[in-house]
């Protein structure tokens, strides 16, 4: 027992750190310039963190001692192209934390439901105006946001089922060996006014920690229910300084007892309690991180919403990419930048939109040719198709001969074509324009161009008539347009929410064959060239129907005005082009295929039919032995039986036999050149067409 609290058993589950350590906690979030939190939000702080003497800076002894500040080893500075974050690293009891509402692969899910409560965010401003490191919220009643939670926690659980792995039995046997990382919000819910932390990084993980602990997701956010500690039935402590020791104390009583040994008949109580225990012990303490402070920085979408946002993303599509002067991505593409100025590869404007000195939308008067320049402009840098290009990224990346390229080039390239368009734009909503991952051939080969203009881009993609125009067309439009796909809230990647695990290129392969797929892309040009002209400064007006910030709906070969309440978001995206045999664009109204796609859909197919031809074949010869070796008096076929059979098998044969000559003609051959007079009329490579 301490000697402090003689009512505490000890344990391995952390208590609150003593009330006066907490009073000091929020002496020194006050005194620390880089801390913007106000007061309310410390004190809810201080109940997160543990171990608080080894983080804040003191001054006096005894009852004069007050904290002057945080240690400057305990706080790291976060640079985002929205400002600067400042994030407080420290242990935190596993019992700590809230699923994160606003996480951004959720959040619009959320507006684009009609049935779910939308919160309104503001940001929240100290006594002088500057911006508080909280985000606040206001819901009408509780109900509203037991709702809008119990939507959130089904989108955490269909992101789940995609996992390959089970995340809540690696945090019960192994702990948790990555930092999450959370920040504060402050609840406005009627006349009812609470802070708690969510978690900007670390959502999952939280939920399955509270999880072992025999806790609902939603005690973060709303409080313990008294009646879990024998209290009244529907009251709450919102305050974790009101019940955290009550439980933590129940948790350590148990921490040595064996839940086997205990019979449910015995005392159904300590089973329980001693299951909590032994399930939760692993993740009694974690590493953790708390975003303190805010700077912004100035530009237009300098607020805190924003900078969470990116740390958010960043966290889940491609590792951290601060956008400072060290990240390697960003310093690797101006390096290049600057070597194709040097080399007149690029004009004056193009190196000013790169390097973040000009808007993106001086590219070109029209919108939409601002945004297919700027993506040819990237790509003709980062993956180049010419000589001089494919030389000079070889020499600026420091990458080994084209042959020995592999997926770390790959992954590198498309980083630095990320940061690149990112930079250019001004800082997107999403930096996902390296969500469209190129394959390694392209980074050998360049990632090619029709070279059309926008309107003639558009025009050969919606074509009625297959051709090989109309592929390549398509191919590039949907290349062009995953920009303003991720600006559109549609999540590509494999990891998102959806649970949908196909490749970017999967997914655009099959959006592409479609009708559907090619207004989608449009649309979505559309989104990526609004994006710009704002970042630009510019009014945009827009276009009819379209409701502000989303992507509109398209079906059976028609955009959908007036369904606003279903936009092509995320899991839309999915269900409208699944996963067909074929890919012949799924449930949308499909184009009929050019030969050349055709060519490819068959020639990938190939391995799937030879193989399960050879599975049959197999399973037919296996068939007939095992047959044979049953043969026995009263056991064997007649003379008209096995005829018959053997009649079928040389049929089978035949049919096997029939593919031998089909397979040879599937090839171009030149002409033979060994007895002619090696003049140049005489090889006409290609010319011949296929017999």
């Amino acid at each position: 027992m301490s000697p402090r609290y003689p009512t505490r058993p000890p344990g391995p589950f952390p208590y609150l750190d003593a009330l006066d350590w907490r009073t000091r906690f929020v002496q020194a979030g006050i005194a620390d310039p880089r801390c913007t939190l106000d007061q309310t939000a410390l004190e809810r702080l201080a109940t997160e963190v543990i171990n608080i003497k080894a983080l804040i800076k003191t001054q006096g002894k005894g009852n004069d001692m007050v904290g002057t500040g945080f240690k400057d080893t305990a706080v790291r500075e976060v640079p985002t192209e929205h400002g600067t974050l400042h994030e407080l690293v420290a242990k935190q009891a596993g019992l700590g934390g809230a699923i994160n509402q606003f996480n951004i692969r959720f959040a619009y899910d959320v507006a684009a439901s009609a049935d779910v409560p939308t919160p309104r965010v503001v940001p929240a401003t100290g006594p002088n105006g500057e911006q508080l490191a909280l985000l606040e919220v206001e819901f009408d009643s509780e109900q509203m946001l037991l709702q809008h939670l119990t939507f959130i926690e089904g989108r955490l659980t269909s992101a789940e089922k995609a996992r390959k792995y089970d995340l809540k039995a690696d945090l019960q046997v192994s702990g948790q060996s990555e930092r999450a990382t959370y920040h504060m919000v402050r609840y406005r819910v009627g006349d009812q006014v609470w802070d708690t932390t969510s978690a900007t990084a670390g959502s999952n993980r939280t939920r399955h920690r509270h999880d072992l602990f025999g806790l609902q997701p939603a005690v973060g956010l709303l409080g313990l229910a008294q009646s879990i500690l024998g209290g009244p039935d529907g009251q709450r402590w919102r305050n974790p300084a009101d019940w955290r020791d009550r439980y933590t104390t129940q948790l350590n009583k148990h921490s040595d007892v064996d839940p086997e040994s205990v019979e449910d008949t015995e005392d159904p109580a300590k089973r329980i309690w001693a299951e909590r225990a032994a399930g939760a012990v692993q993740v009694a303490v974690t590493d953790a991180a708390f975003v303190i402070g805010y700077v912004p920085d100035g530009t237009a979408h300098a607020d805190f919403d924003a900078a969470l946002a990116s740390t958010n993303l960043r966290t889940h599509l491609r590792g951290p990419l601060d956008f400072s002067g060290t990240n390697q991505a960003l310093a690797a593409g101006r390096k290049l930048v600057d070597r194709a100025f040097a080399d007149d590869a690029i004009t004056d404007t193009e190196h000013a939109v790169l390097t973040g000195a000009t808007p993106a939308a001086d590219l070109h008067s029209d919108p939409r040719e601002a945004v297919v320049g700027l993506v040819r402009l990237v790509d003709r840098l980062v993956f180049p198709t010419d000589t001089a290009g494919l030389k000079r990224v070889k020499q600026v990346l420091v990458e080994p001969a084209p042959s020995r390229l592999n997926s770390k080039h790959t992954e590198t390239r498309a980083e630095v074509r990320g940061a690149l368009l990112t930079v250019a734009v001004g800082g997107v909503d999403l930096p996902t324009a390296a969500m469209d991952t190129p394959h390694q051939k392209d980074v050998r080969q360049g990632i090619a161009s029709t070279g059309l203009s926008a309107d003639d881009l558009i025009a050969a993609a919606s074509s009625n008539a297959p051709s090989d125009v109309r592929a390549a067309a398509r191919a590039e439009l949907a290349h062009l347009a995953v920009p303003g796909l991720a600006n559109g809230k549609v999540l590509l990647g494999s990891y998102g929410s959806t649970g949908d695990r196909r490749a970017v290129s999967t997914k655009l392969a099959a959006a592409r064959v479609s009708n559907d797929g090619t207004l989608l892309f449009v649309e979505a040009i559309d989104a990526f060239a609004d994006v710009m002209q704002r970042r630009a400064g510019r009014q945009v007006v827009l276009r009819p129907g379209a409701a502000e910030g989303r992507l509109r709906r398209v079906a059976d070969g028609v955009i959908l005005t007036n369904a606003p309440g279903m936009p092509a978001d995320s899991e839309w995206f999915t269900s409208h082009w699944p996963v067909m045999d074929g890919d012949t664009g799924g449930s949308a109204t499909a184009s009929q295929l050019s030969e050349t796609e055709q060519w490819v859909n068959q020639l990938q197919a190939t391995t799937g039919v030879v193989g399960r031809a050879e599975k049959a074949v197999n399973a037919v010869v296996d068939h007939f032995e095992a047959m044979h070796a049953l043969v026995g008096p009263g056991r064997e076929m007649t003379p008209d039986e096995r005829e018959s059979w053997q009649d079928k098998l040389d049929d089978l044969e035949q049919l096997v036999r029939k593919a031998g000559p089909h397979l040879r003609k599937l090839r171009y051959r030149p002409t033979t050149t060994e007895t002619t007079s090696g003049g140049m009329d005489d090889f006409v490579f290609g010319a011949e067409k296929a017999e």
